[in-house]
């Protein structure tokens, strides 16, 4: 009878406790979604707040700043800006622009990150340490803007696109992440290849590439994403309006508002100009959000 009473207590206590651990994991999960939905409204009304006033009418706008409004709607609808602006021929030049710095940008950028990741990934090679160590030390020790200009300046790159598109084209942060994925393959997978005679141009392109689509894509999203946005070496490196990207554009349209005889009419018009600049990211990157999820799970099992 004590043996029966004694299991039964501690079967008691077991269900207690379990009880009270699902009311703890219910309790932290209501305050996670609700910390949650407050971070993303945050992140994301700026970006909804610039939509909404650039489709709207610059009195009306104004109107409702100098009430201390919260704009949830735009305020007097009108496209009347960003039509203007899609009928300018230097938008569409500088959109030109920006998808050529962004599409080669992204190309030498991967074709410099993957090859660099690959040898850092091979195994058995004391150099490769060292070379690791080196590439470490340049996410710390930058040049700095001075001299990183002196010496565009010196290669005679000053008032051409190559003055942005290789000088910038090397991020140490992506190397080291798509080393980490290509040295996460098995290793018996490589000596496989290696025993069938392939070379290291045949194994990467057939073996380590293939593998790590997720980790090359969201690589590719960053060096994108960095191109895209890319607006102060652009300025200060091209120096022709006809080589400008558009967010230079959008710069000196930001700049030109308060110089504006209508403050708000600039604005409305700087804003519209923002969205046409955003939204190619925005459509692209859903269809890539999976591959960017894998990716951040650098080094997990295959």
């Amino acid at each position: 009878m004590k043996k029966h009473s004694s299991t039964t207590t501690n079967q008691a206590t077991a269900i207690s406790r379990f009880k009270k651990k699902l009311t703890a994991d219910y309790i932290l999960g209501v305050v996670n979604n609700v910390l949650l939905v407050i971070l993303s409204l945050v992140m994301i009304y700026p970006i909804f707040y610039i939509f909404i006033s650039s489709v709207s009418n610059p009195i009306n706008f104004r109107e409702a700043i100098n009430a201390n409004k919260f704009l949830i709607i735009p305020q007097g609808f009108t496209m009347e800006y960003i039509s203007d602006h899609l009928q300018n021929m230097d938008i569409w030049r500088a959109y030109g622009n920006t998808l050529l710095y962004t599409l080669l940008g992204t190309a030498i950028s991967l074709f410099l990150s993957i090859t660099c990741a690959y040898v850092l990934s091979r195994r058995g090679l004391r150099v490769i340490k060292v070379l690791t160590i080196v590439v470490v030390l340049t996410m710390w020790l930058k040049p700095g803007m001075i001299a990183t200009y002196t010496n565009i300046e010196n290669l005679g790159l000053m008032g051409n696109i190559f003055g942005i598109l290789i000088p910038f084209a090397f991020s140490a942060y992506n190397v080291i992440l798509l080393r980490t994925y290509f040295a996460a393959i098995p290793v018996d997978i490589d000596e496989s290849a290696q025993i069938d005679g392939a070379s290291h141009f045949r194994m990467l392109t057939s073996i380590y590439i293939p593998a790590s689509v997720p980790a090359i894509t969201t690589v590719g999203l960053f060096y994108a994403i960095d191109r895209w946005n890319g607006y102060f070496w652009a300025e200060l490196v091209l120096q022709k309006d006809k080589l400008y990207p558009l967010q230079v554009l959008v710069k000196k349209l930001l700049q030109n508002t308060g110089d504006s005889g209508n403050l708000f009419e600039g604005t409305v018009s700087a804003y519209a100009l923002i969205i046409i600049a955003i939204v190619p990211i925005m459509l692209i990157f859903p269809f890539i959000q999976k591959y960017f999820k894998k990716g951040v799970m650098v080094g997990s099992v295959k």
